[in-house]
């Protein structure tokens, strides 16, 4: 039985590296088996199997999106960083940078990716600048935006749903190991570029939208997320809050779910919903009680959540964010009794967000950025030069978290 679940295991994460556009399909096939194999299949017990708070986030949050994209808010955004750049394509280069960063501290990462890379690769075309460079930070942005919140990304959604954590618990103690990296990395993006000089241009003054509109839309965005910083002083769930927000939206708009439902990312909810019962089959098994049992020997000392870390961000980067999330999870829920609540999560939660970066399958949002460099460049970035080029950020974000979960020990 255990060699069944664990070749059904195996298969899907093969799927997952080897079959992206398919694995959705095959995770959710090998986890509905899997329980079928262990005698857990049960309908009216699938919420001890699957974390429905975290497909609610997931669900509220591309509802939302979808309508904010509607609107034109992300339009309306790009139209005023370009704006406030007055023609300077390097201040305009790191507006854009920053947006995607903050952007994707709430939204969607593929989202932000698909508005602003065409954008950046503009630049990269009027300032003959290398569009591989362009793109790879702006992926990097993004996934280091998506570790600083509690629904910044899917890992993170999460690790929220199981640690109980504050949403701005996750925000006070993951945005300014984010914000260090975003300096540095804007540092060394403006070294590899060599901007001896700064071109103006002139606005196209036919670029424009309606601003009311947008503004409007971004101002109940912003409520949303204020109530999701107050959602344990309301004794809601951030499932239900994104919920009720994206609800809302529909219910303003005067929209239905079939005019929606095309946004709305199936794949990523299906994948998750055929992961979280994958790993319920192991956890019945009892597979992954002798890493457990390893760990405990670090218990009480800070090397425990710097192995959660580097462990983290090394198998990220070549099992993907989301499916190491669902692997450490479980372990870190048994050993955060004995060690500091919190740092166990912290450690994880930046592990993955670091090590997601690492190669070009390790998140969904790196797959999309590549896409884009074909289509629209018609260039291709390989396994080992898109590793090469994130290596140092990856290993200085590392060091960086590791600084941070020391001086969390010890302070």
């Amino acid at each position: 039985m255990i060699s069944l679940v664990i070749l059904l295991y195996i298969s899907a994460y093969t799927m997952i590296l080897f079959k992206p556009k398919t694995s959705a399909v095959s995770t959710l096939l090998f986890g509905i088996t899997s329980l079928f194999v262990i005698n857990q299949f049960d309908f009216t017990k699938i919420g001890t199997t699957v974390d429905f708070n975290t497909l609610s986030i997931l669900f509220g949050m591309m509802i939302i999106v979808s309508v904010l994209k509607e609107k034109g808010v992300f339009t309306g955004i790009s139209e005023y960083i370009i704006k406030a750049s007055k023609g300077n394509f390097f201040k305009m280069l790191v507006l854009i940078n920053i947006a995607i960063f903050f952007l994707s501290a709430f939204l969607d990462n593929v989202t932000t990716i698909l508005i602003f890379i065409p954008i950046l690769f503009y630049i990269s075309d009027t300032l003959n600048l290398d569009p591989k460079i362009l793109s790879t930070s702006a992926i990097l942005f993004s996934n280091l935006g998506g570790m600083t919140t509690a629904i910044g990304d899917p890992p993170n959604i999460i690790i929220y749903s199981v640690s109980k954590l504050s949403f701005v618990s996750f925000f006070v103690n993951l945005m300014p190991v984010g914000i260090i990296m975003l300096i540095i990395q804007l540092a060394f993006l403006k070294k590899s570029l060599n901007f001896h000089s700064i071109t103006e241009v002139t606005q196209d003054k036919s670029y424009t939208i309606e601003k009311s509109s947008w503004l409007k839309h971004m101002l109940f965005f912003i409520l949303t997320v204020i109530t999701m910083a107050f959602h344990d002083k309301l004794n809601m769930e951030l499932g239900t809050v994104t919920l009720l927000y994206g609800l809302t939206l529909l219910f303003i708009e005067d929209s239905d779910f079939h005019s929606k439902i095309h946004e709305v990312d199936w794949d990523t909810i299906f994948l998750i919903v055929g992961l979280y019962m994958l790993n319920w089959s192991l956890e019945q098994l009892k597979v992954f009680d002798k890493t457990t049992t390893f760990l405990r020997n670090f218990q009480g000392t800070v090397i425990l959540p710097i192995v959660i870390l580097w462990g983290s961000i090394f198998l990220s980067g070549f099992l993907g964010a989301l499916p190491v999330t669902l692997i450490f999870i479980n372990i870190v829920r048994k050993l955060s009794f004995h060690t500091p609540h919190s740092l166990l999560y912290w450690a994880l939660a930046l592990g993955v967000g670091i090590g997601g970066n690492l190669t070009p399958v390790a998140s969904m949002c790196n797959i999309v950025g590549n896409n884009l460099l074909r289509k629209l460049k018609n260039e291709h970035l390989s396994f080992s030069n898109f590793t090469r080029i994130m290596l140092k950020p990856v290993f200085y974000g590392g060091i960086i978290s590791t600084v941070f979960i020391v001086l969390r020990w010890y302070i």
